[in-house]
């Protein structure tokens, strides 16, 4: 009886636990569930950043949700998720990190513009924008890391005026951890956002 008892704690637990880390991940699905108020108020965004298991969706999200605070600040309405800007922003992020280049010139052949990266997802004959940001901070959180890039952006005018742009109706934000050998200590970032007023097909 005791043995059954203490099972069924265990697989109690367990599930518990399970439960807790699949509710964790942070998946494309629920920017239809989010807007930038209850985003803030999820604990784990507040969660310091482990280099060697960094969640990537998580921190592209609170980008995206950090800007759109921006947005609603300047009476602008907040932009909806583009699953396809998302993967443009993502990969260029990449492709700086993979190819020790920081330029909306890109050196992978097919994605040189950003007009290349953007079609290469769909979207064409549409406003289109992008910024970049090589950032760093120590000890970051995944919102206090957000915080800092659209903090960055928002105090430079021309990427201020894309984060503003009423043109613009989607966003998708990308990111990639790289060390930086001289300082250490500190958690360096590229980072990316494309703009556009049409989505990805």
């Amino acid at each position: 009886m005791k043995k059954a008892i203490l099972f069924l704690i265990i697989s109690f637990q367990y599930n518990c636990l399970h439960s807790q880390n699949h509710d964790y991940k942070w998946n494309n699905k629920k920017y239809e569930v989010h807007n930038y108020n209850s985003f803030q108020k999820l604990e784990f965004i507040h969660e310091k950043i482990q280099r060697d298991k960094i969640d990537y969706d998580l921190l592209n999200a609170s980008i995206f949700f950090a800007t759109n605070i921006q947005r609603v600040k300047y009476k602008r309405k907040p932009f909806e998720f583009s699953k396809a800007l998302y993967h443009a922003a993502q990969e260029h992020s990449e492709d700086m990190v993979k190819y020790n280049f920081y330029s909306h010139t890109s050196k992978v052949k097919g994605k040189k513009t950003m007009s290349d990266r953007l079609n290469k997802v769909g979207i064409s004959n549409a406003y289109m924008a992008e910024n970049i940001y090589n950032f760093f901070l120590n000890n970051p959180t995944y919102w206090s890391l957000a915080e800092g890039l659209v903090e960055g952006w928002m105090n430079s005018k021309g990427h201020k005026a894309n984060i503003l742009n009423r043109d613009y109706r989607y966003l998708g934000c990308g990111s990639k951890y790289y060390f930086n050998k001289e300082w250490p200590d500190s958690f360096y970032v590229k980072s990316t956002q494309n703009f556009s007023s049409k989505d990805g097909q």
